[in-house]
């Protein structure tokens, strides 16, 4: 028992800096250093030393389908940097749960350099970290291929970019009959200040679209949550989706993809129908089970797979109970979904 009692001691004087790592957690909180230029180096000091300070943060824009580079070398003390990108920006006290976009993995070398070349427009945060635990040391980070921004705050552009900005949701799949929330961000320039209304375009008709809210009031920034509901037979594909923000004279949007996900049906040997014998006179209860992408159609026949021209009235469930059985007779059912069809075997349903 004592063994346990110092082994557990132990754990506990372990400094807690021990366990940072280099990609930020979810907790962390977000605070910017400032806005980083293309060529420019920008330099700072971290490190799980006293004062303690693992991170630090920067921010920028990109242009979908133009590569950035960012490079982070050490300059001084015990380090060995790394650097990452996340999508969009942090409001004021908000901690790391943006997406990354892509981070470098460096456990030995002065120098990390990430290249990505992302799949968005718009705002982005930059983190420079040590590797694991390393005491302190100076760095400088330069970046090419993205532009500067005139500050950190998640309600500005600039220095030069559009009034508005949408930040879609990532790319993202649904089912039929099946809803899911998304994330929506609007961001303004320091010149623009006016109501804005939102717009969703692109999916199917039978897909119900809610924005929450529908309209941001001015100065015009903001985050909504866009719900999807499918339909029940959506035709399932990839949806190119658009978000539009307008306000006053200023219309602006972004895309993402919305995949209509199915499985067409499918019946398993162990989930077939069976033949059943039971007391003249009496019913019996068939009952199939289908898997794939839900809701499934039932129609049960007269007959033999494939004979649809006995369709049984109103037996259209997963089960179907028999009239009264007086002579041998054969049944089956058709399951269909949004996506495809199948054919169960047939159930021989005698008198005893």
């Amino acid at each position: 028992m004592r063994s346990r009692i110092l082994f557990g001691l132990v754990l506990l004087l372990i400094p807690v800096a021990a366990f940072a790592t280099h990609v930020p957690g979810p907790s962390q909180v977000i605070t910017y250093d400032g806005p980083l230029a293309p060529g420019v180096a920008a330099t700072g000091v971290i490190g799980w030393g006293d004062p303690i300070d693992g991170y630090d943060w920067y921010c920028m824009n990109v242009t979908t389908g133009t590569k950035v580079t960012l490079t982070v070398t050490k300059t001084s003390g015990d380090l060995h940097p790394d650097v990452g990108l996340m999508r969009g920006l942090a409001d004021t006290g908000g901690t790391a749960t943006l997406p990354i976009v892509g981070d470098t993995s460096n456990s030995t070398e002065d120098t990390a350099t990430l290249e990505v070349t992302p799949d968005f427009t718009g705002p982005a945060t930059v983190w420079i970290s040590t590797f694991l635990n390393e005491k302190q040391g100076g760095y400088s980070v330069t970046m090419t291929g993205g532009t500067a921004r005139s500050g950190c705050s998640a309600t500005v552009i600039g220095p030069s970019g559009p009034l508005l900005q949408v930040i879609p949701p990532e790319d993202t799949t649904v089912n039929n009959s099946a809803s899911i929330t998304l994330p929506v961000t609007i961001y303004r320039a320091s010149t623009f200040n006016s109501e804005v209304a939102l717009n969703v375009t692109g999916l199917p008709d039978d897909v119900t679209w809610k924005l929450t809210p529908a309209v941001l009031p001015a100065p015009g920034y903001g985050k909504s949550q866009l719900t999807i509901t499918t339909g029940a037979v959506t035709t399932p594909g990839f949806y190119t989706t658009q978000i539009t923000a307008t306000g006053g004279e200023t219309t602006v949007g972004s895309t993402f993809t919305v995949e209509i996900a199915c499985d067409p049906p499918l019946i398993l040997g162990s989930n077939q129908l069976t033949a059943q014998t039971v007391a003249r006179g009496s019913t019996a209860k068939l009952t199939i089970k289908p898997t794939g992408s839900g809701p499934f159609f039932y129609q049960w026949y007269n007959g033999y797979p494939g004979m649809t021209w006995s369709p049984i009235a109103d037996a259209t469930g997963a089960s179907y109970t028999t009239p009264a059985i007086t002579d041998t007779n054969p049944y089956w059912v058709r399951v269909t979904n949004a996506c495809g069809v199948a054919d169960s075997a047939a159930a021989v349903v005698s008198p005893q």
